[in-house]
């Protein structure tokens, strides 16, 4: 796999290709809370996975209000200090939840659904990719220059964290996988 072509890269992609998924279950997100193994670790798995892009949003609208701030007010000051521990809050809570993925879900699944090699490689080549986005976060977060990074952290959770949970929660559904 060349993950730099647009249909692999996770700032470039617009979903998981379906030939990669060979043998996946239905990922019919519509029907998921029709099902009622969703109700447990699938709906948790989601519930995380919204928390990070709702996360990321919040501080990119917060830092957008500051632009409208007079530079070097106290206003200004205390906004962007604000919203610079939030978004060092939330780097630090993504990397959390994907080492745990790294560590512990990823290699689970992969030995129950060895089929899959192709999306978990996927899945960990956008965990790489975001290390290195969490990385220039921190930074900018932490030098008070955090406008950039914010809308692009913002991009890739959403798009990483919807391709995840097509490839894991309807395995959880199945009843054969317990992370």
């Amino acid at each position: 796999m060349d993950y730099q072509k647009p249909r692999f890269h996770l700032s470039l992609r617009d979903g998981v290709s379906p030939d990669i998924l060979p043998g996946m279950l239905p990922a019919d997100r519509a029907a998921w809370n029709e099902t009622p193994a969703f109700l447990g670790r699938p709906a948790a798995l989601q519930r995380v996975h919204a928390a990070m892009p709702e996360a990321s949003t919040r501080v990119v609208n917060g830092l957008e209000v500051l632009l409208d701030e007079p530079e070097g007010s106290l206003q200004e000051l205390m906004g962007i200090t604000g919203m610079n521990h939030l978004g060092v809050e939330l780097v630090d809570r993504v990397e959390h939840h994907h080492a745990y993925e790294d560590r512990s879900v990823l290699p689970q699944f992969l030995s129950m659904f060895p089929e899959m090699e192709m999306a978990v490689e996927l899945l960990e080549r956008d965990h790489d990719f975001l290390d290195n986005v969490l990385t220039r976060s921190r930074e900018l977060f932490l030098a008070l220059e955090p406008e950039v990074s914010a809308k692009e952290l913002q991009q890739v959770l959403h798009r990483h964290t919807y391709d995840e949970e097509d490839l894991l929660i309807p395995a959880l559904l199945h009843g054969e996988v317990h992370f």
